[in-house]
């Protein structure tokens, strides 16, 4: 909250005056109210001049020290100050599901309000300027994601193979889509990415036919927009293709183990068997597994 209120010299002869904790509540209702032109709170449209708040909030916000002590005042209190704020023609209230709406009254010019504390042609001024500065920034974002376009392509056209899944898996999408032909340098840059990975562009399609089709069941047969969003699923899908085709190869390794130190064992029974029956001693087995060592 920045800037400031003013309020009309005849504030000091109406009966508020005399009331010390009614003349805060008051200040705090104009310095929170809301200064642009609405809002939206929790689905309450709140506009220029108006406060949403709770009466347990307002305690909080209206608390004091006095001879020490932390003093919060009871909604009660507030209540009262509030119907006079309202006899008096200051403020208008309205219950909602989160709270109370206070809205400022202007009446004869007893309160009026400038936002961040300038006049209505400096306001303006201040608007056009930001206007500019916004369209500089946008004007300068999509400079950088066509440069980003550019590179890719260039890139992308030294790989024909690369190209050739590129133009595939782009086909694929904008069918899938189904609404218009149009993709952005961000797009482009993810469907490049995934077009680099080692997976064949026919599982590719497959895998994006899968994610539309769960997509549109859980939105109402709805389609994906953007290809952001097929490049996230995919990722997963290959790393888990991956992690997949690794697992038998790590089992197998030490189910080998296992088959060579059970054919040892044998073997060393027998030779132990046959010791025994020419009369020899019992001796250590000449070899050991390797998870002993």
């Amino acid at each position: 909250m920045t800037g400031w209120i003013k309020f009309n010299r005849s504030t000091i002869e109406s009966p508020i005056w005399g009331s010390p904790f009614t003349l805060r509540l008051l200040l705090l209702l104009s310095c929170r109210a809301l200064q642009k032109e609405f809002m939206y709170i929790e689905e309450v449209k709140v506009h220029r001049g108006q406060y949403l708040r709770s009466y347990s909030r307002l305690a909080e916000d209206l608390q004091y020290v006095e001879n020490g002590n932390l003093k919060i005042p009871s909604k009660n209190t507030i209540k009262l100050s509030v119907d006079r704020l309202r006899k008096y023609g200051l403020i208008s209230t309205e219950e909602t599901k989160i709270g109370t709406l206070f809205t400022l009254l202007q009446n004869d010019g007893d309160f009026s309000a400038h936002e961040n504390g300038r006049t209505e042609d400096e306001a303006q001024q201040d608007k056009a300027v930001m206007n500019a500065s916004l369209k500089e920034e946008c004007k300068k974002g999509r400079e950088e994601k066509e440069k980003e376009s550019v590179r890719a392509r260039n890139d992308l056209s030294s790989k024909p193979d690369v190209q050739r899944r590129v133009e595939k898996v782009t086909e694929g999408f904008l069918k899938l889509r189904n609404s218009g032909f149009y993709i952005s340098p961000k797009e482009q840059c993810a469907i490049g990415k995934i077009a680099e990975k080692e997976i064949e562009v026919e599982t590719l399609l497959c895998w994006m036919g899968e994610i539309q089709s769960a997509y549109r069941k859980r939105n109402t047969n709805s389609t994906i927009k953007s290809f952001i969003y097929y490049e996230k699923a995919l990722r997963r899908k290959i790393r888990d293709s991956s992690s997949a085709s690794k697992s038998p190869t790590s089992s197998a390794h030490p189910l080998k183990q296992t088959n060579d130190f059970l054919a040892k064992l044998e073997k060393w029974k027998r030779e132990g068997e046959d010791r025994l029956a020419n009369g020899s001693k019992r001796i250590k087995p000449s070899f050991e597994p390797e998870w002993i060592r």
